[in-house]
């Protein structure tokens, strides 16, 4: 579609020295795209006038008539076209943008999209008071930056290009009204804050601050494994085994030969971690020797003897809604899987049959009538539906990093299998006092009972657990911000909001946008 228009003014200001003239020199056309209308792109024939300056001192000899509301100068296309492209540019960015603005009738390339974007000039923000900071992957493992968010308007601040403490610094000096600072655990943010913002209110994030404790308690139940199995009762073998009359695939050669060479190399691992450890080298130097994270190597350390694998308990299915109804045809001598599986599925379940079949497996003791003869297997080949590696006098302890749930967790998100395991397990005094200051410290935390925390670290320190007590000695020394945390209501949960966001728009350039423009995209404006 075109309009056709042209200009009726009889006066134009000169751009240069600024003086009113109305004598016309000529005309000439130009022709801008304007925003589309019923469905077809627009472009304007805009007829406007070359007026003579009439100021003998002036420069120019003429000039041409301006419509900086409507098009900017050797524009082409119109001020209110050019925002709604950078709409799109904030959303989607370059080619993607440039896909969907073809479709609206816009049609513009990826690469001017970004140039529109870095041309858009932003509004000033409020000077910050109140802010979070947090890290975020350039590259995930190898590179990272630093965002910060204005907490009380909910806005993104800023992207730094890295993580590092005199960064942060430089950025907080830029800004001296900074009242609170919330953070992570992190002793780099700590000492940034600390440098560049010494008047500010340092707040830890409660979420870390349970993080935390769950990684310390974690460290003391693969101290105590050796022990805690002990305390287990053994189980039934004629319940805990079932043995299927089907033949299942066997794992292949070369599975097995995988599957031994990773567990030689977790042994192997461990066992040099206790011996560099016992010949005095520190916990970094273990580190960069066995190229394994810290973390790792502390877990290696605290464990006397690496964990048997235990199987994996099944989680929520969609077919738990028709279990009911599925146990009560069982009883009613229903043995057809596919006969089941039609019944529930009139009653709308989504899945396949092959999910009603393997529930008819797992309860059948004898094969079913209709099993094909090439299918069974004689007894003394069958091959077990599960597993266990552990023995029937020493039942098998789940991984610490399972383990430690039930003891943080409320009973009501337990099950009657894991209250009991629970329960046989703190038979231990250790951990029976480990649990009791656990639940005292997220009663606190939860609860922001800042005045019981000093007694809840000389509990620490004086309950003779070396995990507890080292978590404890880290928090004195970041005592001021956790005592903030429990105390003030701001927190690093929108900060972490930010990174999610921050996440999406980077994965949606492929990794190659620049800083620069992934900056420009993230302080979009709301």
């Amino acid at each position: 579609m075109e309009i056709v228009a042209h200009s009726n003014r009889i006066e134009a200001i000169c751009p240069t020295c600024q003086q009113p003239s109305r004598s016309v020199h000529s005309y000439y056309e130009r022709f801008p795209a304007d925003l589309p209308f019923m469905d077809c792109k627009v472009r304007l024939l805009l007829t406007v006038k070359r007026f003579r300056c009439q100021n003998p001192k002036c420069g120019k000899a003429t000039f041409v008539e301006r419509w900086l509301r409507l098009l900017p100068v050797h524009a082409q296309r119109t001020e209110r076209l050019s925002t709604a492209l950078g709409s799109v540019a904030y959303a989607l960015g370059g080619n993607a943008g440039s896909d969907l603005a073809g479709q609206l009738k816009m049609p513009a390339s990826g690469d001017t999209l970004l140039r529109i974007l870095r041309r858009i000039s932003k509004p000033s923000p409020a000077e910050p008071v109140i802010i979070g900071v947090d890290d975020w992957a350039k590259q995930r493992g190898r590179l990272y930056g630093t965002i910060l968010i204005d907490l009380e308007h909910r806005h993104v601040l800023d992207l730094l290009p890295d993580r590092t403490a005199e960064t942060l610094a430089m950025w907080l000096q830029e800004h001296p009204h900074i009242q609170i600072v919330a953070r992570d655990r992190s002793g780099e943010y700590a000492r940034g804050i600390a440098l560049g913002a010494p008047q500010a209110q340092q707040v830890a994030d409660r979420w870390h601050l349970l993080v935390n404790l769950r990684d310390a308690f974690t460290r003391m139940l693969d101290r105590l494994r050796p022990e805690l199995s002990t305390f287990l009762t053994a189980p039934n073998p004629e319940k805990s085994r079932k043995t299927l009359f089907l033949q299942h695939r066997p794992y292949s050669q070369s599975e097995v030969t995988l599957r031994d060479r990773r567990r030689a190399r977790r042994l192997e691992l461990h066992e040099k971690a206790h011996r560099l450890r016992r010949a005095g080298h520190s916990i970094q130097a273990i580190a960069r020797y066995l190229k394994l994270s810290r973390t790792t190597v502390y877990r290696y350390l605290s464990m006397s003897r690496l964990p048997e694998w235990v199987a994996h308990k099944r989680g929520r299915s969609i077919l738990d809604p028709f279990l009911p109804y599925l146990q009560q045809r069982w009883q009613d001598e229903c043995r057809n899987a596919s006969q089941l599986w039609r019944e529930i599925h009139a009653q709308g379940f989504p899945g396949t049959r092959r999910q009603v079949t393997r529930w008819v497996q797992e309860r059948r003791d004898q094969p079913a009538s209709s099993t094909p003869h090439k299918f069974l297997t004689p007894p003394s080949s069958l091959i077990p539906r599960s597993v266990s590696i552990a023995s029937a006098d020493q039942p098998a302890l789940p991984a610490a990093r399972r383990l430690v749930w039930l003891f943080l967790n409320h009973s009501e998100q337990l099950d009657a299998q894991e209250l009991q395991l629970r329960d046989q397990l703190l038979v231990h005094p250790t951990l029976l006092q480990a649990r009791l200051l656990a639940q005292d410290f997220q009663r606190m935390v939860r609860e922001r009972e800042a005045q019981a925390l000093d007694q809840w670290l000389l509990s620490c320190e004086t309950a003779s657990i070396p995990e507890l007590a080292n978590f404890a000695a880290g928090l004195r020394q970041d005592y001021s911000a956790v005592h903030a945390a429990l105390s003030l209501p701001w927190s690093n949960g929108q900060t972490e909001g930010q990174v999610n966001r921050l996440k999406l728009i980077k994965r949606q350039m492929y990794g190659r946008a620049h800083l620069d423009l992934l900056r420009l995209r993230v302080l979009a404006p709301p």
